[in-house]
């Protein structure tokens, strides 16, 4: 159910398809389908010729064929009679024309093997071959051996052997020859069969192609000929006045199609145009009369306006007056307002400069603080290398109370010396020279020891002193340090602050060029009120003077109204000649 659904479906959409095509399309589509009809018709016969002239040409490869395979046989005979002529006569000349027989039949073999079809025929085939290459095999091998030996009776053996190849091999040609005669034959009736068919198709598709294009054609015509008969009498229906004629609907897109909808489309509009024409010449009716007594209505309104605009006259001198008064005291207020923007300009340059001068303080305060660091930390390092140069300086008084430690003992043991040299009397003057040489000696090292003394404990007394005095110093960067960084923090608070004044003051000053800007358009403003209410005053006594003459045009409105009525009825009963349903009919 649902396939046949679908291909209603797929039928009504091609023939919508159909039905839009242009007229000349339609004509120029039969005419190809017929031309298509025609070419699928030729085909079908050119297909089938082909087909028998190819069966025809089979014909003629299998007959040459039979006589290729024919002449082999006669070879393979002739080659059996030169074996036989050569063992009776022993005479080369037959060797040469088996060689050149062969040479025949190789020939054949390479053109005929090419056109066997069937795998039963190359097997034949290749037994012949077979058999013949033994033939040669016998030949070369066993009989001229034989024959060389002058063994008659093997010779003659061998022959008889070759005599069965040659008979086995000419019967299996012939049935070769047989198998290719069948082929040959099913060539022939299928050449007879397609000649056949293509000539039974010849005449049957001329006439049916021949005859759908008429079909075609004809159905073609009458669906143009039943739609223009369709659009000739609703023309004529129209022209009587008939509009409530139903449209033209499923006729497609072509020419006519369009014509149909063109023709529905001016009848639909006729049919609005006259049916709001209708309604519209009865509302004309009703509000001629309403415009009517409308116009005497306002003509008694128009004389109540023109004393009220007398009124207004007055009123609006006096408002212009007073205008003019404020227009002249926003003049100065604007002044006064242009001076403070002047000022609070110069004071937003001032504030600028200060900021700048802030800044750079700052800066500057921040690189002293840096450099009171370095300060600090260059004297805590001298502190710290004089205390270590007083502590090697007390190493240094060491070692001289161990010097001196020495050269005492020294002194003592030259002395001991001395005693014992006297002791020895001769023998130890040497001796004592030398003691006499170490006790110098000893004496300058004490001498050294005690200058070394005197100047190591000048050095721990001025070392003291350097140690107090930069403890003092270090003291005071400390505290100067301290100081600077306070003062560093107050030029940042001061810096936040005149920052925060300088936006303030450009806030002011941008508030005042905007109040200047704004108080230059309330003074453009107010001139133009003072301007309009002398306009206003001077319109009103025109509107004074035009109340009257609406007055006076009202009279000739009430009897142009009069005389619209009496058209309208007119035109109402001209319209009474159309037949059609009302526009507004149709939208309820």
């Amino acid at each position: 159910m649902k396939k046949h659904k679908q291909k209603r479906k797929r039928f009504e959409k091609s023939f919508l398809k159909w039905n839009n095509y242009s007229i000349g399309r339609k004509y120029i589509t039969v005419f190809f389908l017929t031309v298509f009809f025609f070419i699928v018709a030729g085909v079908i016969v050119f297909i089938q010729m082909f087909q028998g002239n190819k069966s025809l040409e089979d014909v003629e490869v299998t007959s040459s064929l039979v006589s290729d395979m024919s002449e082999m046989a006669a070879i393979i005979q002739t080659k059996d009679v030169q074996i036989s002529d050569f063992l009776l006569t022993n005479s080369k000349r037959y060797i040469e024309a088996f060689e050149q027989y062969q040479a025949e039949l190789d020939q054949l073999i390479k053109k005929v093997k090419p056109q066997l079809q069937t795998e039963k025929q190359r097997t034949t085939f290749n037994n012949i071959i077979k058999n013949d290459a033994r033939v040669n095999e016998i030949f070369y091998d066993e009989v001229l051996k034989y024959v060389d030996m002058k063994s008659d009776y093997m010779a003659l053996s061998t022959r008889n052997q070759t005599s069965e190849l040659r008979a086995h091999t000419i019967q299996l040609v012939d049935e070769l020859m047989d198998m290719v005669k069948k082929e040959e034959a099913k060539s022939v009736i299928s050449a007879k069969s397609n000649l056949k068919i293509s000539t039974i198709a010849l005449v049957i598709a001329l006439p049916t192609v021949i005859m759908i294009g008429v079909m075609l054609m004809i159905y073609v015509s009458r669906k143009i000929s039943s739609h223009l008969k369709k659009v000739v009498s609703i023309t004529s229906e129209i022209a009587k006045g008939n509009l409530a004629v139903s449209d033209m609907n499923d006729v497609g897109n072509d020419e006519i199609g369009q014509l149909a909808q063109a023709l529905n489309r001016m009848k639909g509009n006729m049919t609005n145009i006259l049916s709001k024409v209708a309604n519209a010449s009865k509302v004309l009716t009703n509000q001629s009369n309403a415009l009517n007594q409308s116009a005497r209505d306002i003509k008694e309104g128009s004389e109540q306006i023109a004393t009220t605009m007398e009124e207004l006259s007055s009123g609006t001198e006096t408002q212009a007056n007073r205008t003019s008064d404020l227009a002249e005291k926003m003049t100065h207020f604007v002044q006064k307002v242009t001076l403070s923007e002047v000022n609070g300009s110069e004071i937003e340059s001032h504030s600028n400069h200060v900021l700048q001068l802030t800044e750079e303080g700052t800066t500057l305060m921040n690189q002293s603080v840096k450099q009171m660091n370095q300060i600090d930390t260059i004297v805590k390092e001298s502190v710290k290398k004089v205390q270590r140069l007083d502590a090697q300086s007390n190493e240094i008084s060491n070692l001289v109370s161990v010097i001196k430690d020495i050269s005492d003992q020294t002194n003592l043991l030259s002395l001991n010396a001395a005693i014992e040299a006297a002791r020895a009397g001769e023998h130890g003057r040497g001796f004592a020279v030398v003691a006499e040489e170490v006790r110098k000696l000893s004496d300058q090292v004490a001498k050294s020891v005690g200058e070394i003394t005197r100047i190591v404990n000048n050095i721990q007394e001025e070392t003291d002193e350097v140690v107090h005095s930069l403890n003092q110093g270090y003291d005071e960067v400390k505290s100067g340090t301290n100081q600077i960084e306070k003062t560093g923090k107050t030029f940042s608070v001061i810096h936040s602050s005149i920052t925060d004044m300088v936006t303030k003051i450009k806030s002011i000053s941008t508030y005042l060029k905007e109040m200047s800007m704004t108080s230059d358009n309330m003074n453009h403003l107010i001139s133009d009120i003072a301007a309009i209410s002398e306009e206003s005053a001077a319109g009103v006594e025109q509107a004074a003077a035009s109340a009257e003459q609406s007055s006076n045009a009202m009279e000739e409105i009430t009897r142009n109204a009069s005389d619209l009525a009496d058209l309208a009825i007119q035109l109402q009963d001209e319209l009474k000649v159309f037949k059609f349903v009302s526009f507004f009919d149709q939208s309820k």
